[in-house]
């Protein structure tokens, strides 16, 4: 991937993403990472603690819908990750999509809108389940970025 290109705030929701896995204790960045990390920004009119709250119901309907309960697991101490995180497909496709975005508008530099209109891209997975929960119109939302 080409970091070069990518903006300071794209660079910095980047790094908060990686940041979002490392304090879940977890050792790969997904999607719903950077989608956490851009709803702080206030300039996307997203709330954090709703998407997450949305993220962890979707986890457990998805656990449920192969025949796993919650309770099964085993419990998440929430510990940091010993090493950073990698970027998982998800990560990896959403970024992929930012910079096909940028590259369609003819922008040369990628910044996190870009990054939020890749994550946003995504058809199936965990977010669009997500903000489907949150009852986030994403169209709605593409529109005003």
């Amino acid at each position: 991937m080409a970091f070069e290109r990518f903006t300071r705030d794209a660079r910095a929701a980047v790094l908060a993403a990686r940041e979002e896995a490392r304090s879940g204790g977890l050792h790969s960045v997904e999607s719903e990472h950077l989608l956490l990390a851009l709803a702080t920004r206030p300039e996307f009119g997203l709330d954090r603690d709703r998407l997450a709250e949305a993220l962890a119901h979707e986890e457990v309907r998805s656990l449920a819908a192969v025949g796993v309960s919650a309770g099964e697991l085993e419990p998440h101490t929430g510990a940091r990750a010993r090493r950073d995180p990698r970027f998982a497909t998800s990560s990896k496709l959403a970024l992929q999509r930012a910079l096909a975005v940028a590259a369609k508008r003819g922008d040369r530099r990628l910044t996190a809108r870009h990054v939020l209109l890749g994550v946003l891209a995504a058809e199936h997975g965990r977010v669009p389940r997500a903000l489907a929960i949150a009852e986030i119109d994403v169209g709605k939302l593409r529109a005003r970025i």
